[in-house]
């Protein structure tokens, strides 16, 4: 998912039927712009790997080699990657209008062309003035290819294939990952290529998802702007909200420096930064499974779970040296785990609306994606990345301890 993203498929589904919500029929659309489901999910899922996989997390996969050829400090490098955290941010809050005045289509275009001229920035990059630019463009791309096709699942799926829709869509960030892992290792000592590479696909994936989305014009519901906001506020909303923006202030941390902490403490040698990222990719997919056992517990534990593994994932990379492969599978496991988890929790709050919860619960999450890797960056360049990593993990579980459902009886379970 976005932020992002990463939500199982099943979950939306296992708590639509929780909340006794179904959703409404899917809007039908003229012959003309009709498209098979499977074209639309699989334009979504690619946008989203190339927009949150490569121009939101190639920033971090090859942070290890610009560093040495550009000479970045660790300052610099956490302005740049909180900077390019700033621009979803931005982003995010510009979408819904645009997608309401402009269109699904042209939302999409707006995205992937912030990817391919952001990452081409950043492949020309001389120093950090020109990758700082890159970046920012680029990190723009993902809040702007992912609702509409939030939207798009929405209004043209039958209800009973939109949580799986949306969960599909949603792992392409953990496919995008575990693809731009390789890539760099094939690229080593050229990053400039990697870069090329990463836009050239992102070109061929926009020109996809333009010719797929509809051009039509996307009705919002009831809840939108304020009035969505104020309703995802409510009840526990502020226990949500909070647990989203410390979710962004850990992994902004972790996807910026976790590299780099995997190629100084190299357990593979030169290859071990490609490693550690493909392993977070693939440990990501494997988050998804997650949907399974929220039939079998409830979502408050689910969510300590998630959230104290998130937590062991920081403290490994911190005080384990021969443990940051380990480390990667954690935190891409828990990652996307805990990212489907609040997504979730969201859609309680306005089951009515879950495109404008979900995108309330990012927007919280954008704020601590913004402020992570500059504080992290501060506390690295003062004390050490280990140390930077020892007080991100009592904040990931914390997590764990801002579960819904303590104003009544625990959440029921799935039927």
């Amino acid at each position: 998912m976005p932020t992002g993203a990463g939500l199982p498929a099943g979950l939306l589904a296992a708590r639509r039927r929780r909340a006794g919500v179904s959703g409404g029929p899917a809007v039908s659309a003229p012959d003309e712009e009709r498209v098979p489901a499977w074209a639309l999910i699989g334009s979504g899922l690619a946008v989203v790997a190339v927009a949150f996989g490569l121009a939101r997390y190639g920033y971090g996969l090859l942070l290890p080699q610009m560093r040495t050829s550009l000479e970045l400090s660790l300052g610099q490098l956490g302005v740049i990657g909180g900077a390019g955290y700033g621009s979803y941010l931005v982003a995010s809050l510009a979408c819904p209008a645009l997608l309401s005045r402009a269109g699904p289509r042209a939302t999409v275009m707006a995205g992937g062309t912030a990817a391919v001229a952001g990452m081409a920035v950043c492949a020309a990059a001389t120093g950090p003035l020109t990758l700082g630019v890159g970046v920012v463009v680029a990190g723009a791309s993902p809040a702007l290819v992912w609702p509409p096709y939030v939207a798009a699942v929405e209004e043209r799926l039958p209800a009973d294939r939109r949580a799986r829709g949306h969960g599909v869509i949603n792992s392409g960030t953990a496919y995008g990952v575990a693809v731009a892992g390789p890539v760099s290792l094939l690229a080593t000592g050229s990053w400039r290529v990697a870069w090329s590479a990463f836009a050239a696909v992102a070109l061929l994936v926009t020109i996809w998802a333009v010719r797929t989305l509809p051009p039509g014009i996307h009705r919002s519901d009831d809840a939108t702007g304020a009035r969505g906001l104020v309703a995802v506020a409510r009840e526990q909303g502020g226990r949500l909200l909070l647990a989203a923006f410390l979710v962004g202030l850990v992994a902004g941390s972790y996807a910026t420096f976790g590299v780099e902490v995997a190629t100084a403490q190299a357990p593979l040698g030169e290859v071990s930064g490609g490693v550690f990222q493909t392993l977070v990719g693939i440990s990501g997919v494997a988050g998804g499974l997650v949907g399974a056992l929220l039939a079998r517990t409830s979502l408050p534990r689910l969510l300590a779970a998630t959230a104290w593994t998130l937590a062991a994932s920081c403290l490994l990379l911190a005080v384990a040296p021969g443990l940051v492969l380990v480390s990667a599978v954690f935190y891409g496991a828990s990652f996307i785990a805990i990212i489907g988890l609040l997504l979730i929790w969201s859609n309680t709050l306005v089951p009515r609306a879950p495109a404008t919860a979900i995108v309330t619960a990012m927007l919280a999450m954008s704020l601590g994606l913004v402020v992570g890797p500059p504080l992290a960056g501060v506390v690295a360049g003062a004390a050490g990345l280990a140390t930077a990593f020892v007080a991100c993990a009592p904040l990931a579980a914390t997590i764990g301890l801002l579960h819904p459902a303590r104003r009544g009886a625990s959440a029921p379970r799935p039927a």
